[in-house]
């Protein structure tokens, strides 16, 4: 088990060593990497995080933090799992390597998978990956960031993990509607390494918020999200369900899209801790996939 914790853990124990260990750096208006080391690109703290779907939609915003989540994820008891849910604990870890560059640690964690008779509990997969934030527009209050993300099929098979390896490049975008109201966006494109092990899948997904009082040393904004997720392909297994963001089960699911909202707030304190909570609930038929309910709370602390 310590082994099996070590390896789980290494990714975002590796970059908040490298963030404590290099903050003398941040003092000087350069680093090894260059400026912005750390301290990332600065001016656009009035933006907050989305919450929902936290490994495939990535803010465009490059800053140094740590990410706790977690999700309790139940299964519509007419789906294809006859019921059940999945619990997740999960530590995500990004690292500003220069004002516009960022290396992120989205997926590890720990889950508890049941539905009918079946239990198991065991490590997720790891991924990282890298972002450039390519536009960042003051004037018109937008920012553009491309990414990719790289998914090892390393965790415990008993609660659909390990199943296959997978490129993930991104796009993420955040526009500001006017001082207190906030948008922002994703698309993802989802590659396995073998087509007959996962499915190619297609996600995209928007946040709108707004500041409530956002002249407070404690901000509150009301948030709305939206996802959907396209699968593109079928894979070898003859499951009619597909992973959604928790898994690529290499599927052959009855429906090729699927979405869901998401309903709650962000409450933002000194611009360097934010906590998120949202319900999300599916918008498409939930016996038709995985998605009939969750709950996400995540906990931003950034350096």
């Amino acid at each position: 088990m310590a082994r099996s914790l070590t390896n789980h853990l290494s990714i975002p124990t590796l970059l908040t060593v490298a963030a404590l260990a290099a903050s003398q750096a941040t003092a000087q208006e350069d680093s090894f990497f260059g400026k912005g080391f750390i301290t990332g690109l600065q001016g656009w703290e009035k933006f907050h995080e989305p919450v929902g779907q936290p490994i495939y939609f990535e803010s465009p915003f490059n800053d140094t933090g740590l990410r706790a989540l977690y999700l309790k994820h139940d299964f519509s008891d007419q789906s294809a799992l006859a019921g059940g849910d999945v619990t997740i604990y999960a530590l995500q870890a990004r690292l500003a390597l220069t004002e516009r560059l960022a290396l992120i640690a989205v997926k590890d964690g720990y889950s508890e998978l049941q539905f009918g008779t079946y239990e198991d509990e065991g490590w997720n997969d790891l991924a990282a990956g890298l972002k450039y934030v390519w536009i960042a527009d003051k004037e018109n209050d937008f920012v553009l960031t491309p990414g990719i993300r790289y998914m090892a099929e390393n965790g415990h098979r008993g609660i659909l993990q390990g199943g296959v390896d997978e490129f993930s490049p991104f796009v993420s975008f955040a526009k500001g509607l006017g001082e207190d109201l906030h948008l922002i966006g994703n698309v993802t494109l989802r590659v396995p390494l073998d087509g007959d092990e996962g499915n190619t899948v297609g996600h995209w997904d928007l946040h709108v918020d707004y500041d409530v009082n956002p002249q407070s040393d404690c901000v509150v904004a009301p948030v709305a999200e939206v996802h959907g997720v396209h699968y593109l392909d079928d894979g070898a297994s003859t499951l009619p369900v597909g992973g959604l963001d928790y898994a690529n089960l290499g599927s052959q699911p009855d429906k090729s899209f699927v979405a869901w909202m998401g309903i709650g707030l962000r409450a933002e304190f000194a611009k360097k801790y934010e906590f998120g909570a949202v319900y999300e609930f599916a918008l498409t038929d939930p016996d038709d996939d995985i998605m009939d309910q969750r709950i996400t709370i995540d906990f931003f602390f950034r350096f």
